[in-house]
C-alpha cells in the first residue's frame, strides 16, 4: 500500500516538474517570435576635430543626437515586445561599419540613424529622411519615412521628404545605410532640422525640444511596427500607412533642376509698394519645395520661401524698397534635391519710384 502511495506521489511530482519545465520555454519561444529589435544610431561622436557633426549657433550635432537617441530609446522601451539598443552611449568615435556590425550582432530589424543638418550656403531648413535606393530596403525605408515625415511635420518642422542618393560606386551614398544594407538591415537617416538656419532655430532653442524629437521618433517607429504598450495604453496595432512598391531598379537621386520656372508681374500698388507676382514651376522627377525671388535683377535674393507643392502656379507679393531703379523680378524654383531653375527677368510694370 505504502509503495503504491509513494509511486503515485512520485508520478504527480514528475508530471508537475515536467509541466513547470515546459511551460516557460513555450512562453519564451512565443514571445521571441514577436520581439522587435530596434537599433538607434546617435550620429557622429568623438573628440578633437573628428566626427563632431554640424557645429553652429552654439549647437553641437554629436551631443544633440545623443540626447534625441536616449529619449527615443526611453520612449520605445515603454512598448511591448521591443528590445532597443544604441550604437554608442558615450562621446566616442565609432566607424560606420562598426555601427552596422553592432546592429548585425543584435539581429536588428531596423537601424535608425539620428542626425541634424547644415548646408554650405546656409539657405535650407526643415527635416528630411534618407533611405536606401534598393529593393525591399527602399520599400521599408520609404514607408517608415512617410510616417516619420508626418510626425515631424506635426511639430511644425518643414518637410523636405524621403530621398535616396547613389554614390560613385553605384551603391547607396551614405555609409551607414550602405553598411546596414550589406548586412541585410533596413536603415534610414533622420535629419531632424538645420542648425544654421533661422527658421529651425526657434524649435531647437525651445526647452525640451530634443526630448520631444526623441518621443516623436519613437512614435513613428511604434506606428510603423504597429506596437502596443501596456504601460501607456498606446495601441497602434490597427495603424495603417501608405504602402510603397518594391522598385524594379535602383532609385537614384534627381540630378536635374526643375523643368521650368516662369514669372509675370500681375500688378503694382504704388501705395504699399507691393508687386503682385505670379510664378509657375514644375519638376517631373521630384517635388518643388522652395522658391526665392529677387527684385533687383538677381543682385540679391530673398530667403527661401515654402512652395505649395500641390500647385504649379502661385501668386505672392514682393515689396519694392524705395530707391530701386527699374525693379526687375527673377525667381528661382528649388526641388527637394536643392537644385534650382531660374526664371527670365521681368520688369515690374507700373512702377514709380
Amino acid at each position: 500500500m505504502k509503495k503504491s502511495i509513494i509511486s503515485f506521489v512520485l508520478t504527480i511530482v514528475i508530471l508537475l516538474g515536467l509541466l513547470g519545465a515546459t511551460t516557460p520555454i513555450k512562453a519564451e519561444a512565443a514571445s521571441a517570435t514577436k520581439n522587435i529589435v530596434i537599433v538607434i544610431d546617435p550620429g557622429h561622436g568623438g573628440t578633437g576635430e573628428r566626427n563632431l557633426g554640424a557645429q553652429y549657433n552654439g549647437f553641437s550635432e554629436k551631443e544633440m543626437t545623443m540626447q534625441v537617441a536616449n529619449a527615443m530609446k526611453e520612449e520605445l522601451e515603454k512598448y511591448d515586445n521591443v528590445s532597443v539598443y544604441l550604437t554608442r552611449t558615450t562621446d566616442t568615435f565609432i566607424s560606420l561599419e562598426d555601427r552596422a556590425v553592432t546592429a548585425q550582432n543584435l539581429n536588428a530589424d531596423f537601424m535608425f540613424s539620428i542626425h541634424f543638418n547644415a548646408s554650405l550656403e546656409h539657405d535650407f531648413y526643415g527635416s528630411e529622411i534618407w533611405t536606401s535606393a534598393f529593393g525591399s530596403f527602399y520599400k521599408k525605408g520609404a514607408e517608415f519615412g512617410q510616417i516619420m515625415s508626418d510626425e515631424l511635420g506635426n511639430l511644425g518642422l518643414y518637410q523636405k521628404g524621403v530621398k535616396t542618393k547613389i554614390g560613385k560606386t553605384g551603391k547607396d551614398y551614405y555609409g551607414i545605410i550602405r553598411q546596414s544594407v550589406a548586412r541585410d538591415i533596413p536603415c534610414v537617416i533622420i535629419e531632424h532640422a538645420y542648425l544654421d538656419h533661422g527658421y529651425d532655430l526657434p524649435f531647437l532653442n525651445t526647452a525640451g525640444f530634443l526630448k520631444t524629437l526623441g518621443v516623436t521618433d519613437a512614435t513613428a517607429v511604434a506606428k510603423y511596427f504597429k506596437l502596443t504598450s501596456k504601460t501607456t495604453g498606446a495601441d497602434y496595432s490597427n495603424y495603417s500607412f501608405k504602402t510603397v512598391s518594391i522598385p524594379k531598379t535602383r532609385l537614384s537621386q534627381d540630378f536635374t533642376e526643375p523643368d521650368y520656372c516662369k514669372v509675370s508681374c500681375v500688378s503694382y500698388d504704388s501705395n504699399s509698394r507691393n508687386a503682385l507676382i505670379e510664378m509657375s514651376t514644375k519638376d517631373s522627377q521630384s517635388p518643388v519645395i522652395y522658391f526665392s525671388y529677387s527684385y533687383d535683377g538677381g543682385k540679391t535674393y530673398s530667403i527661401l520661401q515654402m512652395w505649395d507643392r500641390t500647385k504649379e502656379t502661385q501668386s505672392f507679393n514682393v515689396n519694392i524698397p524705395k530707391g530701386v531703379v527699374s525693379p526687375t523680378i527673377i525667381c528661382r524654383a528649388y526641388n527637394n534635391y536643392e537644385l534650382y531653375k531660374e526664371s527670365e527677368p521681368v520688369l515690374v510694370t507700373g512702377y514709380t519710384n
